[in-house]
């Protein structure tokens, strides 16, 4: 094994004795001088066990490295180490369930990307990794029943029990649980960062809310390679109200802003921009939808909203070196479409209107 599996054409042979697959030494000890303690997780793969199996599956400098059982994330350690020994660009995917990954697999893979040596929980080289990762937690069966928010009438009291029953599947799913988190509350909206779900604690009956990153869902919701992810911005202005003759006679004012428009970390009204594209076809990275998807905390003022809004797209459209995009996202009744100059052809969609349909519409 040892003179094959790094030769090319080579396969590697059925049984694999290196001293250094050692599961007890290079796994659960392995792992014990990560944490500097026993780590909650029984007999965890050998560290080169897996860095060879990743070289036998012929995985080049810039391979996607998917395990769908991340366990304690040696896959993740050894596709980082990997990448440590020959400047390589490997990015993995690890999917868990188990209730230890915020125990193990998280705080394991954080300290992989700082370090590749531990002892007794304390570091003993210098080789992290210029590098980052993110982990999305998907909603459960029983955060979805959690989150059901259910408003039955008072005339149910006296319905007989098979009527109920078919009142509560038929009725309360359509009607009565209509804007639950869950079910997606497009009213929630308003303000993309307020957005929270009852979660429950692995192991237990309690649950938490806990706010919920509409714009990451959103972006795998829609299939969004991202190019570019702006943080959120603060903006304010004043207003003022100048007579337009284009307008009707008992409203012959428009509102307009009294000065230019402030970017301050406590405005009032903020924007996040995100930039990337779509494919129309999966797998075609010839046919792509460039997108701008703009999110906007509303304060309620429709009409200042949108004011807001249009001259925020004008200080962008100056300020970006690209503006061709295909479409454009946004929360919230808008008026962009009237900024769309000669030879622009993109359209806009309402972001509470695409996550609608993402999450329910279903294909023939």
């Amino acid at each position: 094994m040892k003179a094959r599996v790094n030769q090319e054409g080579m396969m590697p042979v059925t049984w694999w004795d290196k001293k250094e697959y050692s599961a007890t030494q290079y796994g659960t000890n392995y792992l014990t001088s990560m944490f500097g303690r026993i780590a909650d997780f029984s007999f965890p793969k050998s560290i080169h066990l897996v860095e060879d199996c990743l070289r036998a599956c012929g995985a080049k400098r810039d391979s996607i490295v998917l395990d769908f059982f991340g366990g304690s994330g040696t896959t993740a350690h050894a596709t980082m180490n990997l990448n440590r020994l020959d400047g390589g660009s490997r990015t993995f995917f690890l999917v868990e369930m188990g209730d230890y990954f915020d125990r193990v697999t998280l705080p394991r893979v954080k300290k992989s990307l700082y370090c590749n040596d531990w002892k007794k929980g304390i570091p003993s080289s210098n080789d992290h990794l210029s590098s980052l990762f993110s982990y999305i937690r998907l909603e459960s069966y029983e955060d979805a029943l959690n989150n059901l928010a259910l408003r039955p009438s008072a005339d149910m009291a006296h319905v007989t029990k098979d009527f109920a029953r078919d009142y509560m599947l038929r009725y309360w799913l359509d009607f009565e649980t209509k804007g639950s988190p869950s079910l997606l509350n497009i009213e929630w909206f308003d303000d993309p960062t307020a957005y929270k779900l009852k979660i429950k604690k692995p192991g237990s009956d309690e649950y938490v809310e806990k706010a919920i990153d509409l714009v990451e869902t959103f972006n795998w919701l829609i299939g969004l390679h991202v190019e570019h992810l702006d943080r959120w911005r603060g903006y304010d202005a004043a207003f003022k109200r100048e007579v337009d003759p284009e307008l009707l006679d008992d409203t012959n004012t428009r509102l307009t802003l009294d000065g230019a428009l402030k970017e301050t970390d406590e405005g009032a009204w903020r924007f996040r921009k995100v930039e990337g594209y779509m494919l129309r076809t999966p797998g075609n990275q010839n046919d792509r939808e460039r997108a701008l998807v703009v999110w906007r905390k509303l304060t309620g003022d429709l009409e200042q909203d949108n004011l807001m809004l249009d001259e925020w797209f004008r200080k962008y459209r100056l300020s970006a070196q690209d503006t061709e995009f295909n479409v454009i996202f946004v929360n919230g009744s808008n008026n962009l479409p009237n900024l769309r100059q000669e030879g622009e052809t993109w359209k806009v969609r309402l972001i509470e209107e695409a996550f609608h349909q993402a999450m329910w519409d279903e294909e023939d």
